[in-house]
């Protein structure tokens, strides 16, 4: 059983993970501002997104997921609709039920969106979250019964549990408003939190991006956010990219 320091440390990445998609939000409309060329291809194409996660001990887990994407015109702008082509994850093995999982996921909370005539995301489907993530908490709970928890970690897990559930909830739909349209080369936004049990740390939000000059669509992009709580550092980082199939 974790020491309860060690359970403290747990609810705090759990605080961090909370806070990191409304910074990451913010990130996105720093970028907003100006506007150019926006003139995306009728043919269809890929878009590709690569999720990686840092994990204690210097592990990760990585889930990349292909969609086949169309642009189309709409009133007031465009419509992009799309569908998961494949997945591959990879993680370390203890927790391969757990992607096993990820692996049987059908994305279906990104598309369709809506963009104005610059590119800018105006909206999308709402988030919901996945059975998956139901499912994997079902296994750790299963887990920490076989192993006797007591009581008031249990407490502390569930409230765990739950700021993961809407952090993740909201990052795997939140996606940089000027992703399909970058307004810059880069950006970084930076803010110290301030966690339970006079714990501090720091999250630093980073966007940058590569943007085809004839169509002013995003051909590459990548956000990254940097956790530091007590000298710990943890990753996560996005890949985008969109090609012609």
């Amino acid at each position: 059983m974790a020491a309860r320091g060690d359970r403290r440390a747990v609810l705090r990445w759990a605080m961090a993970a909370a806070i990191a998609p409304a910074l990451a939000s913010r990130t996105g409309a720093v970028v907003a501002a100006g506007g150019g060329r926006f003139a995306p291809p009728a043919a269809p194409m890929t878009f590709t997104r690569r999720l990686e996660r840092g994990l204690p001990g210097g592990n990760k887990l990585v889930v990349a997921r292909r969609f086949g994407v169309r642009f189309a015109p709409a009133e007031g702008g465009w419509s992009v609709v799309g569908a998961q082509l494949g997945v591959t994850v990879d993680a370390p093995a203890r927790i391969a039920a757990l992607a096993a999982l990820e692996r049987q996921r059908v994305e279906t909370g990104l598309f369709p969106l809506t963009l104005d005539r610059s590119g800018m995301i105006l909206g999308g489907p709402d988030p919901q979250p996945a059975k998956e993530l139901d499912e994997a908490v079902l296994i750790v709970r299963r887990q920490l019964d076989e192993a006797g928890v007591a009581p008031d970690a249990r407490k502390e897990f569930d409230a765990f549990v739950k700021a993961v559930r809407e952090a993740g909830t909201k990052m795997t739909s939140l996606l940089p408003g000027d992703l399909f349209a970058p307004r810059d080369d880069a950006t970084r936004v930076e803010r110290e939190l301030a966690l339970p049990g006079g714990g501090t740390g720091t999250i630093a939000i980073s966007f940058s991006a590569i943007t085809d000059p004839a169509t002013g669509l995003m051909r590459q992009a990548r956000r990254e956010i940097v956790t530091s709580i007590a000298g710990d550092r943890r990753l996560t980082r996005e890949d985008w990219t969109l090609t012609l199939t």
